[in-house]
């Protein structure tokens, strides 16, 4: 398992991005993005945070993200169940890394947080979007543990349906194997030379 590490010195980034939030809300999840480019980054800024800590758990952010960004008419039981077997696995995993019990609610002062930080596109249409995402995970096993971060690289299409940007079913554009970007985070001079563009939330 490779390891990365954000050097000592900060490089400021060349490219950044203003990311535009959602017009309104559907539950905690933000919705109602412009239809642009801009916009469809912004959904995926929404989209890819996630916040598990007290009873909340990873189960319950993958349905929410699932059932906030996919059409209605994109949606199965068949899908559904991936997104439960695949987030509790997830979740099994954080917690066995932190050493916390295998279920109930998390201690006080343990969570596990992620959220976008940058994006590289790999195609942009008027109603389609792919992007390689730059994802920042933190997590604490409690209120006296230290704060481990970890980064990763994915890649995601959305396409504009009903009014809305929403996940593409079929995952977007494939991009060239060797066009991927390699993990580099914002204040990394490589973050630069990797092409990534670093994410600031509109206000």
């Amino acid at each position: 398992m490779s390891t990365y590490s954000l050097p000592t010195t900060w490089t400021e980034p060349q490219r950044w991005l203003a990311a535009p939030r959602g017009t309104r809300t559907v539950g905690s999840r933000e919705v109602g993005f412009p239809h642009s480019t801009d916009g469809a980054i912004g959904m995926l800024v929404a989209s890819s945070g996630f916040d598990v800590e007290g009873s909340t758990t990873l189960v319950d952010e993958q349905l929410t993200f699932y059932t906030t960004y996919t059409a209605a008419s994109d949606r199965t039981p068949t899908r559904e169940q991936r997104i439960r077997q695949g987030a509790a696995k997830a979740d099994a995993r954080a917690r066995s890394t932190m050493g916390l019990p295998e279920s109930g609610p998390l201690p006080a002062g343990a969570w596990v947080r992620t959220h976008l930080v940058g994006f590289k596109l790999v195609q942009a249409q008027p109603d389609s979007v792919t992007a390689h995402l730059l994802l920042r995970t933190a997590q604490k096993a409690g209120e006296t543990r230290p704060e481990a971060v970890s980064y990763a690289v994915g890649t995601i299409g959305v396409v504009w349906r009903d009014g809305d940007w929403k996940l593409d079913p079929t995952g977007g554009t494939s991009p060239a194997p060797d066009s991927v970007p390699e993990i580099a985070a914002p204040g990394d001079p490589a973050f630069n030379a990797q092409g990534w563009t670093a994410i600031r939330q509109a206000s």
